[in-house]
């Protein structure tokens, strides 16, 4: 599901029509989870037809790009379908979903809850403050003084200024949160800028699907139906009535800690960097400009993440049992589970024994499922290989698991 959302309906802002949050949504009807992923705005992506900055430029300009009318249903409806096919090919997903919202969504929804709770987790000791909203502290005075300040918004006359742990946010509060991120000199808690933006604005979606859960407004066809009509223009989606009641059954039985994210940022290798083009800083794939390859292969990989793959334990692979492709096929297989091949080679003497070889005391989920594959507990002993810095089993395969075809010793 692709969530794309406007400030259209914000008079006088700037860009109105830039999709300045860009989020996709994973759910999986079957293991109950999901995964959120947010888009850089800054991306720097081509677009494939001539937009205000050409050819290429950022990612949030597309939407509006596609068409620009902003009357007509059907140009909506174009839109929406273009960036499901546009926005998927770049995460490497088949998106069939979109939901379209602005600044009246949030706010009616969050007031329609009585409010949500987020929990703050800023890298910053005292944790997140936006001086770029003070101005709601002044009352509609221009000239108010920092006592009136301070008085409209205590403790310290700052609108968006919460410590680290559990914050309640009313309507108004959850808004300007969700696109605060420290773009004034009077900030703290907003190193990551724009990614520390897209966090927050997750947590927030969760609060929501929290509160609604908790409320019983997920589990009321008639009260979502009845939201989503009082929404009106401002909620736009290609979902069908009929298929809101599938979706409600998803939200009321996913749970909070099902919910994971997914951050492009965060990544370990890097998987972003920035970069001036056209003399404007953006945000390009460490891969090169334009190349999504490992951002669509870390998706991928958390999105269908099993307790194995996500350890990526580094593996070498030996044949010693005389069998032609035997350590091919037996890596092939590891790497399927999510296991890093560092190399596949013939053992210098046959058995008919499988070894597994565990270097270093971690990776715990691999030695258990090795230890499963191959029928034998592990060994600290010394390895017949030399190994890199960063392998951390070695399978000597006697007995291969997989295709018994041929001999002689082969790969």
């Amino acid at each position: 599901m692709l969530l794309l959302g406007t400030s259209e309906d914000d008079p006088g802002h700037e860009g109105s029509y830039l999709t300045d949050s860009i989020m996709i949504l994973s759910i999986s009807q079957s293991k109950k989870d999901a995964y959120m992923v947010s888009i850089p705005r800054d991306l720097y992506v081509k677009y494939g037809q001539a937009c205000n900055s050409g050819y290429a430029g950022k990612i949030n300009e597309y939407f509006n790009c596609v068409n620009s009318d902003w009357n007509s249903d059907k140009a909506e409806d174009e839109r929406q379908a273009s960036s499901r096919k546009f926005f998927g090919d770049i995460v490497g997903m088949d998106i069939q979903y979109s939901v379209h919202v602005n600044y009246t969504v949030l706010r009616d929804l969050v007031k329609a809850l009585g409010g949500v709770r987020v929990t703050i987790e800023s890298r910053d000791p005292r944790g997140q403050m936006d001086g770029n909203f003070d101005w709601k502290c002044k009352g509609g005075n221009a000239y108010a003084t920092r006592a009136t300040m301070i008085r409209n918004c205590p403790p310290r006359g700052h609108f968006i200024d919460y410590p680290n742990g559990p914050v309640d946010l009313d309507a108004e509060h959850a808004l300007y949160l969700a696109q605060a991120r420290g773009s004034t000199a009077v900030s703290y808690g907003f190193e990551q800028s724009n990614f520390d933006r897209e966090k927050n604005q997750q947590k927030i979606l969760v609060a929501i699907k929290d509160k609604a859960t908790s409320a019983g407004t997920l589990t009321d066809f008639g009260k979502v139906t009845g939201i989503i009509d009082a929404l009106g223009k401002n909620l736009r989606t290609n979902f069908e009535t009929s298929e809101i009641r599938t979706l409600m059954s998803l939200g009321s039985a996913l749970k909070s800690d099902a919910i994971k994210s997914i951050s492009l940022a965060d990544a370990t290798p890097t998987l972003l960097t920035s970069k001036v083009i056209g003399g404007a800083s953006s945000v390009v794939p460490t891969a090169g400009t334009y190349d999504y390859s490992e951002i669509q292969t870390y998706i991928n990989k958390n999105i269908n993440a099993t307790p194995v793959s996500k350890e990526s334990a580094h593996v070498i692979v030996l044949n010693a049992s005389g069998v032609v492709g035997a350590a091919k096929r037996e890596a092939d297989k590891l790497e399927k589970l999510g296991m890093v091949i560092d190399e596949v080679s013939n053992a210098q003497s046959r058995t008919t024994d499988n070894v597994i070889y565990q270097i270093g005391t971690d990776k715990p989920e691999t030695k258990t499922k090795l230890e499963s594959i191959y029928g034998v507990k592990s060994s600290t002993g010394t390895p017949p290989v030399t190994v890199g810095k960063k392998t951390q089993f070695v399978v000597v395969v006697g007995k291969p698991t997989t295709g018994t075809s041929g001999v002689i010793s082969n790969n």
